[in-house]
């Protein structure tokens, strides 16, 4: 497809708006679509992505400190760049904050960032900063990438994977809705995700297709990846990998544990589509737990089956659905 949005995108008012924004833009955007953009500087591939996270709509200041708002802040750009196999190389940071913030208050946030910069094996180099009325933090990444793992290469025939395990953010999210202070295993996956840059470089040893960052939930994101490479799937949503915290909490809820770690987003865990070849003595070499949950099938839309019998595939979530994190 050429055009601004060159990889298309799954449904959703969200992604609607930037469809409406794209045409608006018409010859002035290229390559839209993807969970970074690509620009060839000398013959080398850069990729960047930009994430915001915003108090009261990404996060409370009474479920995190300062330092874990900033490292989650920073963790969630960065995964970007593991979700098209991109090795970080660099950072801005653009932070906005009350007249009357602290000082610690800033610097905690910065630790935050620079801890997660540091695991990454990136540097920061440069950003800005702004009185607000609250907390921004906005996260620019850029990293290396020879050969990118876009959203739009799955083929019909390729097995579906995800990494690690889902539903612990949604478990600490329930929680404190609850008035309840999460268990510390779904506080930790909510404050501090991990991006997958080593399970990325493993993922394209395996011939990796089409790859994308579960930040949405898996249906939505699962759409995304559909949509782009203009094909469908089946699900076995018993498959699923679920988290320890993610089933006590479906199970206080009342709601079926793979549904509740289906629509569980702000995972940065991959959801990667790899050759049929596969096998399972390759996936347990894997850095990270690599499970199967579905197949890559021609027919385009997501179905989703539980033990043979289909189900409905929670949606993912959505910024302008009058939904909040």
């Amino acid at each position: 497809m050429s055009g601004p949005l060159s990889t298309p995108l799954g449904p959703g008012r969200e992604f609607d708006r930037i469809r409406q924004m794209a045409e608006r833009w018409k010859y002035l955007a290229k390559g839209l679509g993807d969970d970074c953009a690509f620009v060839d500087v000398g013959g080398a591939t850069l990729a960047v992505s930009i994430d915001l996270s915003v108090e009261g709509v990404h996060f409370r200041r009474d479920w995190l400190s300062p330092q874990e708002i900033g490292y989650r802040a920073a963790a969630a750009a960065l995964s970007d760049l593991a979700a098209v196999a991109a090795e970080p190389a660099a950072l801005l940071l653009a932070l906005g904050a009350p007249e009357q913030e602290p000082e610690a208050t800033l610097h905690a946030v910065a630790d935050g960032v620079g801890e997660a910069v540091r695991h990454a094996g990136a540097v920061i180099v440069g950003g800005d900063l702004t009185r607000a009325p609250q907390l921004v933090v906005d996260c620019c990444v850029l990293g290396r990438c020879d050969a990118p793992v876009r959203r739009s290469g799955a083929r019909p025939g390729d097995v579906l994977v995800v990494t690690g395990s889902l539903g612990g953010p949604l478990a600490a999210l329930t929680a404190w809705q609850a008035g309840r202070e999460p268990s510390s295993d779904a506080r930790h996956r909510f404050a501090r995700p991990e991006p997958r840059h080593q399970a990325a470089a493993y993922l394209v040893r395996l011939g990796a297709r089409a790859m994308i960052d579960i930040s949405d939930g898996l249906g939505g994101d699962l759409q995304h990846l559909l949509a782009a490479s203009r094909v469908g799937a089946r699900l076995e949503m018993d498959r699923i990998p679920v988290h320890a915290a993610a089933a006590r909490e479906a199970q206080v809820a009342g709601e079926p544990v793979w549904a509740f770690a289906a629509r569980s987003g702000e995972e940065y865990e991959l959801l990667a589509a790899l050759p049929a070849r596969t096998t399972e003595a390759m996936l347990r070499a894997a850095p990270v737990p690599l499970t199967v949950i579905g197949v890559v099938e021609a027919e385009p839309g997501a179905r989703a089956f539980l033990r043979g019998v289909p189900v409905a595939l929670p949606r993912g979530f959505d910024h302008f659905a009058g939904e909040g994190r």
